[in-house]
């Protein structure tokens, strides 16, 4: 039988290289593993809430896709396919945006459209807060200019009194990071799945500077 022990051309170097590889693929590997469990975490928050306003059908069916998606990424043979086509992950997020569009107007606020058919936007820093009511001033980092964002009203007031927000957190290869923090096309996919309805166009300026921009742009241009 034919190794790596018994091939004259393969060297320390190469050992290392396969040795430090396989340590990648298994970081990344958990990395997956964990954000898959977060997904089914905020599944099991959307469910809820559609349980929590009665359970409208058109919302029930919505979850039920995004559960399909769910399932079909838990099943994948090798789940770091996923750092090649992240595209299922914006098509989950975006069954759970649908979910809230269908559900009607409640202590969260309403997800639905207006009189003229626009869908208000979610929260940038959590879109399960709810809709974006209200505009703050928002700074991503010390380094990088601040901005205005549209956010929740609870958002809004923590940035008022110099707080951060409450952002979604992701469990990374870097560690857990906040959503603008990330910079792999899997958490581009997921805010602009839950942006699906209310539009893409602000998301650029919002997220300039930040470690999400390039991920952000490149599927923007060239994937979705």
């Amino acid at each position: 039988m034919f190794t790596h022990d018994n091939d004259p051309g393969f060297d320390d170097a190469d050992f290392a290289a396969d040795r430090d590889l396989a340590r990648e693929t298994a970081r990344s590997r958990a990395a997956l593993l964990r954000l898959f469990d977060e997904l089914d975490a905020e599944l099991a928050t959307v469910q809820a809430r559609v349980a929590e306003y009665g359970s409208p059908a058109a919302a029930v069916a919505r979850t039920a896709d995004a559960a399909r998606v769910r399932d079909s990424l838990r099943a994948a043979p090798d789940p770091t396919d996923l750092f090649l086509d992240a595209s299922p992950i914006g098509w989950f997020t975006a069954q759970l945006a649908q979910a809230y569009a269908c559900l009607p107007a409640g202590p969260h606020g309403r997800f639905g459209p207006d009189a003229s058919g626009a869908y208000p936007a979610p929260c940038l820093f959590d879109p399960h807060h709810g809709p974006a009511t209200t505009t703050a001033l928002w700074q991503p980092s010390p380094t990088i200019l601040p901005r205005p964002v549209q956010c929740c009203a609870d958002d809004a007031a923590r940035l008022a009194r110099g707080e951060a927000p409450r952002a979604r957190r992701f469990a990374t290869l870097e560690g857990h990071r906040a959503i603008w923090q990330c910079d792999d096309r899997i958490y581009a996919f997921w805010l602009m799945g839950h942006f699906t309805l209310a539009g893409w166009d602000r998301l650029s300026a919002v997220l300039a500077q930040t470690a999400l921009a390039s991920s952000l742009h490149y599927v923007l241009v060239h994937q979705w």
